[in-house]
């Protein structure tokens, strides 16, 4: 297995609509935080992982580069040209040097690592916290970008258990769902950053292994046969279109969408989709899972 599901990045036109949005689906959210490079985000706090919900809020600032020519904004901007959803996938590191070595090993010629600092509004003040990325950029497919993401104050990240408490009771993303036009030739990509023993053929496309969940890389037709609202979505460029999140009580989920008379589609006792014009044109599968 490789790097684990951390963060996807979900585009979004405005944030305070998205954040009244996801509000209404019955998630929690942090306070609104600024990246250097224009963007603001909102984080939505799951057990293993979380989605981070982020807009275009300085375009005077989208210009900023990296240390490596990279333009973090950018991907976001043009994401958002074609309508908003997920603009790129973060996942876990523990160790960036060793994980950037691994990397390495794997065949990926990319970036290096780089420092990002901010400051962070807790409760007993403002203090710096920071993170350590490494992106993994296809230019040809840029929707296919991932980045390792190491916390380098990792005891000031998660300081409010309450935040990964949710109406909804999701707590934790198991699926992250790609659509290609052409997987065989994309799959190269993720081969690079997971490595060969990650990836195994499933049908349409390929399912990608992580010590966090899941990725899928499948043709429209494949989508299609997994999320019937997703059907004759186009399959370019290449993009992560649906999450999975786990949740532990689907009826109190079903009740709080009930009662902000938002749409829902269940398709089993224990599954339920969520439209992607909901939040962030991006398709959300709660599934409940036992305990």
């Amino acid at each position: 297995m490789s790097f684990g599901i951390d963060h996807p990045l979900v585009a979004v036109a405005d944030l305070d609509v998205a954040a009244e949005r996801a509000t209404a689906l019955g998630f929690t959210l942090n306070p609104r935080h600024s990246h250097p490079w224009g963007t603001d985000n909102h984080l939505l706090f799951l057990r293993h992982n979380f989605i981070e919900l982020i807009g275009i809020a300085h375009p005077e600032l989208t210009d900023y580069r990296d240390i490596n020519g990279f333009q973090f904004a950018k991907v976001v901007e043009a994401r958002l040209t074609i309508g908003e959803g997920i603009a790129m996938l973060a996942l876990e590191s523990e160790a960036m040097t060793t994980d950037h070595a691994l990397l390495s090993a794997r065949g990926f010629k990319g970036h290096s690592p780089i420092e990002f600092r901010r400051l962070a509004h807790l409760d007993s003040g403002d203090v710096e916290v920071g993170v350590a990325l490494n992106i993994l950029h296809s230019p040809a497919q840029p929707f296919l970008t991932q980045f390792l993401c190491q916390q380098l104050r990792p005891e000031l990240f998660r300081t409010d258990p309450t935040l990964e408490q949710h109406a909804n009771t999701a707590t934790s993303i198991t699926d992250v769902w790609y659509v290609s036009d052409n997987p065989a030739h994309d799959i190269d990509h993720f081969r690079h950053i997971h490595g060969e023993d990650a990836v195994t053929p499933q049908r349409g496309g390929f399912k990608i292994q992580t010590e966090k969940g899941n990725c899928h890389l499948l043709s429209c037709q494949a989508i299609s046969e997994h999320f019937e609202i997703l059907r004759g979505i186009p399959a370019t460029p290449a993009r992560a279109v649906a999450l999975t999140l786990a949740c532990h009580d689907i009826e109190r989920a079903i009740q709080h969408w009930s009662e902000h008379a938002l749409p829902f589609v269940r398709l089993t006792e224990n599954e339920i989709d969520i439209p992607p014009e909901v939040l962030g044109g991006t398709l959300l599968r709660f599934s409940q899972i036992s305990a």
